[in-house]
């Protein structure tokens, strides 16, 4: 866990998560959540402000 600075964790996850949403790998994205996560939705996905609770709203929220 000390291995890596925060900054680098957080690149590391954000190209996880980016390149999992380009060839549209929804259960690759929702793994880069924890459990017990929350997406506020600031108008990226959807046209409303929207808070998702736990993986399968956000998966929902993908498909």
């Amino acid at each position: 866990m000390l291995d890596k600075a925060p900054a680098k964790k957080l690149s590391d996850l954000l190209d996880q998560f980016s390149a999992a949403l380009a060839v549209g790998d929804i259960d690759g994205a929702v793994g880069c959540f924890q459990e017990d996560c929350y997406w506020r939705d600031l108008v990226t996905f959807t046209w409303n402000i929207k808070t998702m609770e736990g993986r399968d709203q956000v998966r929902d929220m993908l498909m």
